[in-house]
């Protein structure tokens, strides 16, 4: 069953105001059953929008929501971590639908730090295909 975005937003907003009681699993779950748009840049801003909000307060995340965040930028033709880091930085001044909320961002202004795990969720979708 897919999740559609009043359920995404309710959940951000239950892990913001420090109310949540949605296993880390029934998260990962959530948003990997959540489609934002069906074009790749739209797609990726969803994700980010939401991925970046809930690894500022579930880090042990990253490596499970990273995997769908990235995914639509890979598929647009991002094929390395710079260039993912790139856009990543370009992303940080969104001001669409799917702008960075105020915690993703501060997920997002560590992203060069991120270089590893970027680089082994990319391997981690070229093994898919």
């Amino acid at each position: 069953m897919s999740t559609n975005f009043d359920e995404i937003m309710t959940l951000i907003y239950s892990i913001e105001s420090h109310t949540c009681t949605t296993s880390d699993q029934e998260i990962i779950q959530k948003i990997h059953s959540w489609i934002p748009s069906y074009t790749c840049p739209t797609a990726a801003e969803g994700y980010f929008m939401v991925v970046s909000t809930v690894l500022h307060f579930r880090p042990q995340l990253e490596e499970e929501l990273l995997k769908k965040a990235i995914e639509p930028l890979y598929y647009w033709g991002l094929d390395n971590a710079q260039d993912i880091l790139s856009w990543i930085k370009q992303y940080q001044f969104n001001k669409g639908g799917y702008r960075p909320r105020k915690n993703g961002l501060q997920w997002l202004s560590k992203a060069n730090a991120k270089v590893e795990q970027i680089d082994k969720t990319l391997r981690y979708i070229k093994d898919l295909e």
